[in-house]
């Protein structure tokens, strides 16, 4: 696995965490900036062909 595939995966899972948490503060507004962000990484995942499905344990882990 490469350094960038590695660290990728570590920082969606890190957001998707924090996006947990911050679903259940119910903070809207950080749930939107993090959704914002975990979109993001995704999309640099697929573009780059990096496997995330087993990134984070929430939702987004299945997303690309």
């Amino acid at each position: 696995m490469s350094e960038f595939a590695a660290e990728l995966r570590a920082r969606i899972a890190d957001v998707d965490g924090e996006l947990e948490l911050m679903r259940q503060a119910s903070d809207d507004h950080a749930v939107e900036v993090l959704s914002g962000r975990l979109d993001n990484l995704l999309r640099i995942a697929g573009q780059h062909g990096v496997d995330v499905r087993h990134a984070g344990g929430g939702p987004a882990a299945g997303a690309v």
